[in-house]
């Protein structure tokens, strides 16, 4: 397990660690790392930067998640308190989020989500299809970033021609260690170049709009007044930052539990009904978000006193591997009956993609499975997953 926190005695009474999350480690630490924190204490205060608050009891991160009076979203980074940019609506409190989610909520319900469950298949079949004779891949860029990124790409109308450089802009944007852009300078290139995308995609759509989503949220109101190209700009860097890295993050830890855990493939092959109780449980085992909220004025949380105006971080980790929700909490267990997790988050920001998400993953384990069956991890890798959001930076399967 990697160290990424140090003790440094107390801060206002609490405990105070030089605690960064954006450090990656071996597979499975940032994991291990909550359960280890959650045992200790109920909350601690993190030294970088500016410092903010990390909140590592169960039922009070879920509280804080549900409590947008007390904790907005107006920021979502912990080392951000005042952002520059935004993000529509994660950014968003009600009542202006509300407003946002009732007009997206058609284009993500589960209605409109299981009428695309053809096309998803699909696109998970030709993929893997073009991998299944190689006897290996690197599975990570030839199926689980490609997958879900084309089909966000065709929702939300850009070509699909782009998706190449759409996924070295995710890599740089999310993906790239302090070693290898140690200003942020590729990182801030990669931002300006999507910033500058989406202006012509939006100019594109204004001078002829399409069958898509861009084109449908130009036609919405929000107290009578269109929605600026301003907003249309921030509702696309949202979108771009939400569709094209969590599934295949999802997607990759489910290839890493199948391939560490050949008797629960053996089963979800044997009778595939069980893939959803599966996907579910893998949801819940990797939990790789870690929310932050802004406090909006002086409270008590999970024992530590943030003033208004700070940052609170909030691992649903700690809620998904809790031993006093879950019997054997940090196992993935196929026979699992109740499974409320909220790897999706909790209260009115809750993801709203977790339709399109939740058909995406069971898909993938389907079709997959229906025709690679039995693979292992390649030998001599060394299996890294990277900080702020938990994925695998690399997996290549053989079979």
């Amino acid at each position: 397990m990697s160290t990424t926190y140090e003790p440094e005695g107390t801060y206002e009474g609490c405990p105070a660690y030089h605690f960064d999350n954006r450090v990656g480690g071996p597979v499975m630490s940032h994991q291990q790392r909550w359960d280890e924190m959650a045992g200790a204490h109920s909350g601690f205060r993190s030294t970088i930067s500016k410092g903010y608050w990390v909140v590592t009891e169960s039922d009070a991160v879920q509280e804080a998640l549900q409590d947008w009076g007390t904790f907005s979203n107006k920021s979502v980074t912990a080392l951000e308190a005042n952002p520059k940019f935004l993000w529509i609506p994660e950014m968003l409190d009600p009542p202006v989020h509300t407003t946002w989610r009732r007009l997206l909520g058609n284009a993500f319900s589960p209605k409109t989500i299981a009428a695309r469950e053809a096309e998803v298949r699909e696109v998970a079949i030709e993929l893997i299809e073009e991998l299944k004779g190689a006897g290996a891949a690197e599975v990570l860029d030839a199926f689980a970033r490609q997958f879900p990124t084309k089909i966000f790409m065709r929702m939300v109308g850009l070509p699909e021609e782009d998706l190449g450089q759409f996924l070295d802009w995710v890599h740089d944007l999310l993906h790239l260690t302090y070693d290898e852009d140690p200003e942020g300078l590729r990182q801030l290139a990669a931002m300006h170049a999507v910033s500058a995308y989406f202006d012509e995609q939006i100019a594109l759509r204004r001078e002829a709009p399409r069958d898509d989503l861009l084109s449908t949220a130009m036609t919405w109101e929000i107290d009578g007044e269109k929605i600026s190209d301003s907003d249309m700009h921030a509702f696309c860097i949202l979108l771009f930052q939400a569709g094209f890295d969590t599934v295949p993050i999802s997607i990759g830890w489910a290839f890493y539990h199948f391939a560490t855990h050949p008797e629960d493939r053996a089963a979800i092959v044997a009778d595939p009904s069980l893939i959803p109780v599966a996907v579910e449980e893998i949801l819940r085992v990797y939990s790789f978000v870690v929310p932050a909220r802004k406090a909006t004025t002086d409270v008590q949380i999970g024992g530590c006193p943030v003033k208004e105006g700070e940052m609170v971080m909030l691992p649903l980790s700690v809620i998904n591997r809790d031993a006093e929700r879950f019997e054997n909490p940090t196992e993935v267990d196929l026979e699992r009956v109740t499974n409320n997790h909220v790897a999706f988050g909790s209260g009115p920001h809750r993801c709203l993609g977790s339709h399109l998400a939740r058909l995406e993953l069971n898909v993938a384990v389907e079709e997959w499975h229906a025709r690679i069956p039995d693979y292992t991890i390649a030998p001599e890798q060394e299996l890294w997953q990277h900080g702020n959001m938990y994925g695998i930076n690399s997996l290549r399967l053989q079979w």
